[in-house]
């Protein structure tokens, strides 16, 4: 498990969502769309993968993945979640749109979906 801390405040990983438009779930490769801004203390953006229900702060997407830690997601080892939004933990597979990386395998996973 790899422990990030953020380097851009959610307003602009927001805006570069929408300058982007769909961003790429890191679990099943399906689109993500962003759904609201929540959590009102911390106002945490809820992105949502329209294929297995994955929920995020952008952070289980390739695209924001690399805008909060300037890094892929296919280079951490172990199995990720997002410490806002409720899902289970996973390993990232299949390949980057942003940097070209890959692993060959997709993961099984549990979606948040029917809880």
């Amino acid at each position: 498990m790899a422990e990030h801390i953020a380097y851009v405040p959610y307003a602009e990983l927001v805006q570069r969502f929408r300058e982007w438009g769909e961003w790429t779930c890191v679990i099943c490769g399906g689109p993500v769309g962003h759904r609201s801004l929540g959590h009102e203390r911390r106002r945490a953006p809820l992105f949502e993968c329209a294929d297995c229900g994955r929920r995020s702060d952008g952070c289980q997407t390739f695209e924001g993945h690399h805008v909060l830690y300037g890094g892929c997601a296919l280079e951490d080892r172990g199995a990720t979640r997002c410490g806002h939004w409720l899902c289970s933990w996973a390993r990232p597979g299949g390949k980057c749109p942003v940097c070209g990386a890959a692993r060959e395998s997709r993961p099984t996973y549990a979606t948040a979906r029917g809880r």
